[in-house]
């Protein structure tokens, strides 16, 4: 690589690296903090090809003089920004999992095509919209970056252009993540709910609603993780495998409520 693109590689792999961070990195953070299995799979599975394929995406840029095909480029990269945050979630994760846990990950079957293809095409336009605007800017921004008399003009140069690639990844974390860990996370609280709530202070109705965690026979305050099974078109209803130290049960998340768990035949 000539030693004059090493700059455009090196923020390309940059742009690539935020867009993984906020497109993964703070999903993965949610669900660390709600007991989810291999919370931080999906970021480490992304990172790597986002920031390649920015870096790569940088370089032909600056070898690019046609605006025309710039503007192409910029669209063909978005496209497969826009794919790869299908693919990860919805093919790479669980077919790691199957990996790495065989009879957790044969329960694992994300096949709501409707719901996945509708979200990737929201996912696909947003994703354009926001690398289409960060290619036109990419050269403009690295010559602001190389010219920069001081270290807070190329902070805001490289800020400027990387709150594109950050919006791409918000758009990713909004249409795909934000509906899949919010089952997890009402799962987790009302576990939590259960193994710290003073029956003596709840009514009959109250009682019966709590006995359908209590009847599982399991310590409901000892370590648990959670990992998202199977979901509908509309994510509304969502099955969860918890597995407590050892012990493994399925529950129903539906409309953002602990329906009920069972143990797992």
């Amino acid at each position: 690589m000539k030693s004059n693109y090493k700059q455009e590689f090196i923020i390309g792999v940059l742009c690539g690296c935020i867009f993984a961070l906020v497109a993964w990195g703070y999903d993965g953070y949610v669900l660390w903090k709600v007991n989810a299995a291999y919370p931080w799979l999906k970021l480490a599975l992304g990172i790597l090809p986002s920031a390649l394929l920015g870096g790569l995406a940088g370089v032909i840029t600056m070898k690019i003089n046609n605006l025309f095909l710039r503007m192409l480029l910029w669209i063909g990269v978005g496209i497969l920004f826009s794919l790869l945050t299908s693919y990860i979630p919805f093919k790479a994760v669980p077919r790691v999992v199957r990996l790495l846990n065989p009879d957790i990950g044969e329960l694992i079957v994300y096949d709501a095509l409707r719901a996945i293809s509708a979200r990737r095409f929201i996912t696909m336009i947003m994703t354009i919209i926001f690398l289409f605007i960060a290619g036109l800017i990419f050269e403009n921004a690295n010559e602001s970056i190389r010219y920069a008399r001081g270290v807070v003009g190329m902070i805001f140069s490289a800020i400027f252009l990387l709150a594109f690639f950050a919006g791409a990844g918000y758009s990713a974390d909004s249409n795909f993540n934000y509906d899949l860990r919010l089952p997890l996370i009402a799962l987790d609280e009302k576990l939590d709910y259960v193994a710290t709530v003073d029956p003596t202070t709840l009514d009959e109705f109250e009682l019966r609603r709590l006995n359908r965690f209590t009847k599982l026979g399991v310590n409901l305050s000892g370590p648990h993780t959670l990992t998202l099974l199977t979901f509908d078109q509309y994510f509304s209803q969502v099955n969860i495998l918890v597995d407590f130290d050892g012990t493994l049960t399925t529950c129903s998340v539906i409309s953002g409520y602990a329906s009920t768990c069972k143990l797992l035949e």
